[in-house]
């Protein structure tokens, strides 16, 4: 029995290690000298690819002037803005008819989600939502409600830091 328990402790070491690495090669393409337009799409597909995520978009408010007119500035009621600004973590369970699922390019196929709100600061504080990353599986049980939160919290994190600057 403990020399079970210490394997599924190396196991998880190692899983957690090469999400650590995912996530790394994924920050240093946020570094990319591309256009600041890109950058929302960027974020979405370097989680799609790096992490194997079926689906994921990101939509921002109170943007750049310039920027109004972006798909990712676009059609995000007040609803889901405070929605956005309540969570203190991201959520993460079934597909319940959220606005952001419609979102994603196949809303239908969307089963669970993990619904990360981008913000100022760390996720443990108070500052108001500036947007929303949304990832999405056909499977209901990619993101559940039991999983750790800890990488979803980071990649928030590191998503707001790169997104910030787009903020008007």
């Amino acid at each position: 029995m403990l020399e079970h328990r210490i394997m599924e402790m190396i196991r998880n070491g190692n899983e957690n290690v090469m999400i650590s690495d995912k996530l790394h090669r994924w920050v240093l393409s946020l570094f990319d000298d591309s256009a600041l337009s890109d950058l929302p799409d960027r974020v979405a597909q370097g989680i799609q690819t790096g992490f194997l995520v079926p689906q994921a978009v990101v939509k921002l408010w109170n943007v750049l002037p310039a920027l109004l007119d972006a798909p990712f500035a676009s059609a995000v009621s007040e609803d889901s803005r405070e929605f956005a600004a309540s969570l203190t973590a991201p959520y993460c369970g079934v597909n319940a008819g959220f606005e952001a699922a419609s979102w994603l390019p196949d809303p239908a196929s969307a089963q669970s989600l993990a619904l990360i709100p981008l913000r100022p600061g760390p996720m443990q504080g108070t500052g108001q939502a500036f947007g929303l990353l949304v990832l999405a599986s056909p499977d209901p049980q990619r993101f559940h409600s039991g999983m750790g939160t800890d990488f979803l919290e980071r990649i928030g994190e590191l998503a707001s830091a790169a997104l910030g600057r787009l903020q008007a």
